[in-house]
């Protein structure tokens, strides 16, 4: 009886192992630097646009810092989404928002609610006027299923063969008993 206590406790140990393994595990994004930086002319402003997301997602941020070349300038202004031909959405607006209170440094973001082609404006105001300079982007549909939902498809049969596995094991202890 003590063995098969044993047993079932392994048995449990490792199924509850796997299920934390299946809901824990995900995509891994890093947040040590931007991953695309793009240098840009907003009027009398050179900027560098920098974005944190590789291709952006529907309904998830695409987060961007605007940075200026003139580490003097303390400018102000938004983030502008046009859709591009072929998507059915409307124009999106953001603000820019200093990081922190002497910096130069903007930071937003904007959540594009269409897949397609998506223009992005960068709308600056400052001492020397106003600019705004545009990159294309194009937004990506979200995965057709969750990473742990996958996990747990693909690993349901290991479940099913570690119990017959068991019930094996058991079954032969049985024989070689009687």
């Amino acid at each position: 009886m003590d063995k098969t206590r044993r047993a079932a406790l392994v048995f449990v140990t490792l199924t509850l192992f796997f299920t934390l393994f299946m809901f824990f595990s995900g995509v891994a994004r890093a947040q040590s630097g931007p991953v695309q930086t793009q240098t840009l002319a907003a009027g009398p402003y050179v900027i560098d646009v920098n974005l944190y997301q590789s291709q952006p997602f529907t309904d998830t941020p695409l987060q961007m810092t605007v940075v200026p070349h003139d580490s003097t300038l303390h400018l102000q202004g938004r983030i502008i989404a046009d859709p591009g031909l072929g998507t059915d959405a409307v124009e999106l607006h953001s603000p820019l928002s200093p990081i922190a209170a002497n910096s130069t440094t903007l930071r937003g973001a904007i959540s594009m609610p269409v897949q397609g082609a998506w223009q992005i404006g960068i709308a600056l105001d400052g001492p020397r006027g106003s600019g705004t300079a545009h990159f294309p982007v194009t937004v990506a549909a979200p995965g057709a299923i969750p990473v742990w939902l996958g996990w747990l498809i693909g690993l349901t049969p290991l479940l099913g063969v570690a119990w017959w596995l068991w019930r094996q094991h058991r079954y032969r202890r049985t024989l070689v008993a009687a």
